[in-house]
């Protein structure tokens, strides 16, 4: 039978992990549709809700802000200038910061309601008489500010909002009133609103309930008009009972909107967002059908690498076995064998790897026993060796120092003699963590074999100070007792020292060295042991 057809086992086996491919890409298809439905909808409401929000503080930000500069305004007015008009007149000029604010009005109006006093910008169209006007009867009647209604300015033809702030004498007489103007329309003030809209259909209105009146809309020219009659709008019925809040409400027509509403303080207007489920949850609508499209897009290739995995993952033991042959006769480097299933064969991999892992550390470990001493773990000659070399060579173009200390145990031999060579061998170690503990972690402690040490210094500006130093520090590190068992052994230590500098590296060579420090320790035997002696000046000082 031919191999892509396969065994009935294979077709078996390939029917029904296609038909449980299918069955689990449906389900997942189902479950993520419905929670990604749901999760988008919030998403895309609560972020109406603090664009909604963020608008409706920034309106009431710059209202506050209009409504605190013209309180410190009304506060600086001397009293006199309401008997004087051209003084008055050109006190309003000078004020040029608060022009901004109330770029098309800036007026002092007397306590009988006109003419005024004032006004910045003058105006040719600007009324005689303000007695009329909400913004003037509430700022005298309150004695307090007032923040007028929506109008319409009759200087300018513009939609508007005034702000009037009584100004009273030391005896709280009035004196009159100072009120600004502002159009809706100013850049920097409502313009969040205006010509822009929620989604692509929606719109934003912003409302005086108390006045039942729009102020401002997407649509400028809704600006100062009526608000439809109770019940004509029930969307916006609705969002005005509900400030704050965001909900799906049904409109006129049967259809479904989106409303997010949100107060602003300062006037008691309502800012609300409103536009049609359908703009509103599109992109929901449009995930939805994407993700659909591509898991039916990526279902036929995935069925069909489905198969070829099926018909790879049958012959894993054939491959397993031919990897192996091939390590063993040498074709390809013996490396851990990469296997992804979770079976039978993964075992035989795994276990694979973890004898080749053993045999890898076993071979670390030989490594290590050629290049440091069995019985203290410190490097041996051979690795003292290289070392070396490697420091001659670096210290020709650092320009700094090596020392190199040769050190003979003094009276060892008799420790080996008289306790036995298990004692000595722990007299050993403890004089190799000695000396380490005397030396820096960049230095070297070697052992030679048997009694004998060397100790590299390495990287130093004055290496035969270096050395020095730390020679009396190992003949004082092992000039305390040993205690081994219950035994207390004294010892002492013979040293001699070589260094090298420079360019003395380029000719000195690390047998010769080791020989220089290794006939210094011989002069301080002879000189009657337990101290160091410095090699010939001649051939090694750097200072």
């Amino acid at each position: 039978m031919m191999p892509i057809i396969g065994s009935s086992l294979k077709v078996r086996i390939a029917v029904v992990s296609v038909l449980l491919f299918l069955a689990g890409i449906s389900l997942i298809t189902f479950f993520a549709t419905r929670i990604l439905h749901d999760d988008m909808q919030e998403m895309l409401s609560q972020q109406q809700l603090t664009t909604v929000s963020y608008i409706a503080r920034d309106i009431d930000a710059k209202i506050t802000l209009r409504l605190e500069s013209l309180k410190r305004v009304a506060l600086n007015m001397p009293e006199d200038l309401f008997n004087d008009p051209p003084q008055m007149q050109k006190w309003l000029e000078d004020r040029k910061a608060i022009h901004t604010l109330f770029p098309i009005g800036l007026m002092v109006v007397p306590p009988d309601g006109g003419p005024t006093i004032g006004d910045a910008p003058r105006l040719k169209t600007r009324p005689r008489s303000f007695t009329d006007r909400d913004w003037f009867i509430g700022a005298k009647t309150s004695g307090h500010p007032f923040i007028s209604k929506p109008l319409i300015a009759r200087a300018t033809n513009q939609p508007a909002l005034v702000i009037a702030i009584p100004v009273f004498n030391s005896q709280q007489q009035l004196l009159g009133i100072i009120a600004g103007v502002t159009p809706l329309e100013t850049p920097g003030f409502l313009d969040l609103i205006m010509g822009v809209s929620p989604g692509k259909n929606g719109s934003y209105q912003l409302v005086s309930p108390q006045h039942h009146l729009f102020v401002l809309t997407s649509d400028v020219r809704q600006a100062v008009t009526s608000m439809p009659a109770i019940k004509e709008d029930p969307v916006l019925d609705t969002a005005l009972g509900m400030p704050g809040g965001i909900r799906i409400i049904r409109n006129a027509a049967h259809q479904d909107e989106l409303v997010a509403s949100a107060p602003v303080p300062s006037t008691n207007w309502v800012l609300i967002a409103r536009q049609s489920t359908d703009d509103a949850f599109a992109p929901v609508t449009n995930s939805l059908r994407n993700t659909l499209v591509i898991t039916a897009l990526l279902s036929l290739p995935s069925i069909i690498v489905l198969l070829a995995v099926l018909n790879r993952l049958l012959k894993p033991i054939a491959q397993l076995a031919g990897e192996l042959h091939e390590m063993a006769e040498g074709r390809r480097p013996v490396r851990p064998i990469e296997t992804r299933t979770a079976d039978e064969v993964a075992d035989v991999a795994r276990s694979f790897n973890r004898l080749q892992d053993r045999l890898q550390e076993q071979e670390q470990r030989l490594a290590d026993m050629a290049l440091h001493d069995m019985l203290t773990g410190l490097p041996n000659r051979r690795m003292i060796d290289e070392r070396l070399e490697s420091e001659l060579l670096r210290i020709q173009r650092s320009r700094k120092g090596l020392a190199l200390l040769f050190l003979d145990i003094d009276g060892f031999k008799p420790v080996n003699d008289t306790h036995g060579h298990g004692i000595g061998d722990l007299v050993l170690a403890q004089i190799a963590m000695r000396l380490q503990a005397a030396v820096r972690d960049v230095d070297t402690v070697a052992r030679l074999g048997g009694d004998e040490f060397l100790i590299l210094l390495n990287d130093t500006e004055k290496p035969q100070e270096a050395a020095e130093r730390v020679a009396q520090q190992c003949i004082g590190a092992l000039s305390a007792p040993f205690r081994v068992n219950d035994l207390q052994i004294h010892i002492g230590v013979s040293i001699g020292i070589a260094t090298c500098c420079g360019t003395q590296g380029m000719t000195m060579t690390a047998k010769h060295l080791v020989s220089l420090a290794d006939s210094a320790m011989y002069q301080a035997k002879a000189e009657g042991r337990n101290r160091y002696v410095l090699a010939s000046p001649t051939t090694t000082s750097c200072q």
